[in-house]
């Protein structure tokens, strides 16, 4: 369904690549969901409308159902007269439910894909009144497959206690292509991009197991890199930053009690089901190219708002979701030391796989390879020269001080580290000359665990309590050189920190200040990118929430006490500058200020940026 076709030039009274790219503000008191986050900025210029589907239904995990042909893909077709290259392409995306009580379902994944590749990735909202949310994406980079027909898939994923959902959801999308003018060109993108699987996502449940394709690339491969993202399944793993390791569990079966924090359904056997997890609580992305060892990367510590469905905290998050929540972003891995090789012709394995401290490792995995071709050669030859991930044994450091004391109580100290550090190496010749890539990553994870459980056989007086510490964080720098002068340099630095503190003591007697969850959780990332004759582009994004839940003590939930505090902060060096503040007090927005400290009070983003934390290239640098 194509809207309108290409708009004409930019004259002296088009608009800059400046403007606003904050939503209208919502409403003070309203319940409905709220994003601090930004619009996706556009570029100058009217784009040509693709609309995917409109109310799309899902009445169970699975496939949603596409219009009264209830059919479980969709056909895709670029939008007729608007054929790239393009400046931006955007994807809008909403979601909708009209049942508060779809609350209690276990929806924890919702995705959208063309021909495998992955353009939305998000989970579901919570709240206790009709329930609509909506996201953004810049897919411009995918534009070697937005540019031909395919096939589409769109679905949520979960676990339901009937098999269905207590009312359907309902999805919409459309695409925004934006022609390219002399302000806003159009970037260098990917010449091609292959999905590791087909159906864009795979399911893990184990170290052992693996996302994998095999790869046959064309022989002028210049540079490559691989989109990744890994979500917790609602299972095992959901929550797994809180798992302690498979000693502990076996030595203090307190651990897994039914207070504690885990997915397990109320009522599903009758009895109330015992929650923890084993399998400690590390968890790391690992690439590999035909068995040898090509990436890492840290996986978000993404907090479902289903803590414990004991005391009904599937509003943790009303009305505006912690970082990531609504909105996953994919983290990008530089694979260009090994263009040369994979550009021999030879079909050649890329595959994904997570690493834990036991035998868990239940997520959902995707992975996206982006390749750029030498336009000038038929032909690049090239090897890795250097690879000190390869080879590299490793395992998390674990010490644990939990003891249990004469009456009975469960408490101590679980300590999990991890410190990795690689440099991988290597050449292609291509036709303007002789390629060296270097990468160096290194990755620390630290989580402490501070758990006390209590469950003395024949009575009710059960506790449970845990603290959690995790900071984790990826940094590191990529660079090119042809023929020994430098032409490209990306550094960045991601921490995804996140404190926890949970307490339940069930019965009459408890006191109100025992059953509580405080969480604090943030989405850091800096970038500063380098290429020949043009100006440093550097980037600072913080998404920081402080978010607090106490349930009424009958569990009636109509005393629920919820409040919360919310900042994005994106900042760049053309001058973007973007803040929203706000707070929430008993499951409504009670403040929204936009644009502090920004000049003038008004939030700007450059077009080209990428404020929300997606990869960003930058491709519009390199024509």
């Amino acid at each position: 369904m194509v809207l309108c076709a290409y708009a004409a030039p930019l004259t002296a009274a088009s608009p800059t690549p400046h403007g606003t790219a904050a939503p209208a503000a919502p409403p003070i008191g309203t319940r409905d969901t709220v994003t601090a986050g930004p619009r996706v900025p556009r570029p100058p210029g009217t784009p040509c409308v693709q609309e995917l589907f409109r109310d799309a239904e899902a009445t169970a995990p699975g496939p949603f159902w596409i219009f009264e042909a209830q059919m479980r893909d969709f056909v895709y077709e670029p939008p007729a007269g608007c054929s790239g290259p393009w400046s931006k392409v955007v994807l809008k995306i909403e979601f909708r439910n009209a049942d508060p009580s779809a609350s209690l379902d276990g929806a924890v994944l919702a995705h959208l894909s063309i021909d495998g590749v992955p353009l939305f990735s998000g989970g579901a909202q919570y709240n206790d009144v009709p329930t609509y949310w909506r996201a953004e994406r810049d897919v411009t980079d995918y534009s070697a497959v937005l540019g031909t027909s395919g096939v589409g898939l769109v679905e949520m994923r979960g676990r339901t206690r009937y098999g269905e959902f207590n009312s359907p959801y309902y999805a919409s999308a459309t695409l925004l292509f934006y022609p390219p003018d002399a302000s806003s060109p159009a970037p260098r993108v990917p010449d091609a991009v292959h999905p590791l699987s087909a159906d864009a996502w795979h399911d893990v449940g184990t170290p052992d197991d693996q996302l994998a394709a095999s790869l046959t690339l064309p022989r002028n491969v210049e540079r490559a890199y691989l989109d990744v993202m890994a979500q917790a399944r609602f299972g095992d793993d959901l929550f797994w930053f809180t798992c302690m390791a498979d000693q502990a569990m076996a030595r203090f079966p307190e651990l897994a009690s039914r207070l504690a924090i885990g997915p397990n359904r109320v009522g599903l056997d009758v009895n109330q089901q015992p929650q923890g997890c084993s399998g400690g609580s590390f968890r790391e992305l690992q690439v590999s190219i035909d068995g040898q060892p090509a990436g890492l990367a840290p996986i978000y510590p993404k907090v479902h708002p289903l803590l414990n469905p004991v005391w009904n905290s599937t509003r943790l998050f009303q009305p505006a979701p912690a970082p990531l929540a609504l909105n996953f972003m994919p983290y990008r891995i530089d694979l260009t030391p090994f263009a040369g090789l994979l550009s021999d012709g030879a079909p050649h394995q890329v595959a994904l796989s997570v690493a834990s401290g036991g035998d868990i490792a239940d997520f959902h995995l995707s992975g996206t390879l982006l390749i750029y071709r030498d336009p000038g050669a038929s032909q690049v030859v090239g090897l890795v020269t250097r690879n000190t991930l390869a080879g590299q044994v490793h395992a998390p450091d674990v010490t644990s001080t939990l003891e249990r004391n004469g009456s009975g109580e469960v408490s101590g100290q679980v300590t999990t580290t991890s410190h990795r550090n690689y440099v991988i190496e290597g050449y292609a010749d291509t036709s303007r000359g002789r390629v060296h890539s270097t990468v160096e990553r290194t990755l620390s994870f630290e989580n402490l665990l501070v758990p006390y459980a209590y469950d003395p056989s024949g009575t009710d007086a059960d506790a449970y309590r845990l603290d959690l510490d995790l900071e984790s964080v990826a940094k590191g720098t990529s660079r090119r050189y042809l023929d020994g002068d430098l032409v490209a340099e990306d550094r960045e630095l991601v921490r995804y920190p996140l404190t926890l503190a949970y307490a339940i003591r069930p019965g009459a007697e408890a006191p109100q200040h025992e059953r509580w969850v405080d969480l604090q959780q943030a989405f850091s990332q800096r970038t500063d990118r380098q290429r020949p004759g043009v100006e440093r582009y550097r980037t600072r994004l913080d998404h920081e929430v402080d978010l607090a839940f106490a349930p009424d003590l009958d569990y009636t939930g109509d005393q629920t006490r919820w409040n919360g505090m919310q900042r994005y902060v994106f900042r760049d060096s053309h001058s973007s500058c973007y803040r929203i503040d706000l707070a929430t007090q008993d499951g409504m927005l009670s403040d929204y200020r936009p644009g502090a400290g920004c000049p003038g009070g008004v939030n700007r983003l450059y077009w080209a940026s990428h404020p929300d934390g997606s990869p960003d290239g930058p491709g519009w640098t390199e024509h």
